[in-house]
């Protein structure tokens, strides 16, 4: 296999089974494009999609059981190279009757009024919450958490309930906001995180993963641009 990867190479033919693992936001609104353009244009790659949350992905990075990770919070581990691709805003989302629905913007403060439906421990996305509530001088179990999902698309169905609102990506409701199902509503400050790709710092890389990590990359930032 080694021998056939090396020959490969030097043909320049890029091909072969590509092992990608994708925190649930990227993985659900923003991969499966990018993907798709990638294996339009090199027809004998095989990419093979493993989805978890942030944490897992990073560990299976670090553990060589994917050639390369997407996550959406803060690398923890020194055995990975962790590059930004992109950055990505995180937003208040509630369903249209919703008091916050009314708000041009929305303070941590204003926040933990209103019953919130968490990401669960381990997401990025709940991650980058907890530092940025930090931040502003809020505790995060100040929040009125009334449920907890591992799943962004679970959270959508129960916001649009009115049961509470969520903070999610911007990337994730675009659908929904589009077509008036979900409000977003800024927070203030603004919400920033980074997207980051991660792959092992010690493990060989192929010709096939450093042109997929250039190519997601660049079509990520293109998805994401405002």
């Amino acid at each position: 296999a080694e021998l056939d990867l090396r020959l490969k190479e030097m043909t320049g033919e890029v091909g072969g089974l590509l092992l990608v693992g994708a925190s649930t936001t990227i993985a659900e609104f923003l991969l499966p494009q990018v993907l798709g353009d990638f294996k339009s244009k090199y027809p004998k790659v095989q990419p093979r999609l493993t989805v978890a949350n942030s944490e897992t992905v990073e560990n299976r990075v670090a553990e060589h059981t994917l050639d390369i990770g997407f996550i959406e919070a803060p690398s923890h581990r020194d055995s990975v190279v962790t590059d930004v691709c992109c950055e990505d805003e995180l937003q208040a989302v509630c369903a249209p009757s919703h008091p916050l629905a009314r708000l041009k913007s929305a303070t941590p403060k204003q926040l933990v009024q209103y019953p919130f439906i968490s990401r669960e421990a381990g997401s990025g996305t709940r991650e980058v919450i907890d530092q940025y509530l930090q931040t502003c001088g809020v505790a995060p179990d100040s929040l009125n958490v009334v449920m907890e999902l591992g799943s962004p698309e679970a959270l959508k169905g129960l916001v649009a309930t009115g049961l509470g609102f969520t903070i999610l990506s911007r990337a994730a409701v675009m659908k929904e906001t589009r077509l008036g199902q979900l409000v977003r509503v800024p927070l203030a400050p603004r919400l920033i995180r980074n997207f980051s790709v991660v792959y092992p710092k010690e493990k060989f890389r192929s010709r096939l993963v450093n042109t997929f990590v250039q190519f997601a990359k660049e079509r990520l930032a293109a998805l994401q641009a405002p």
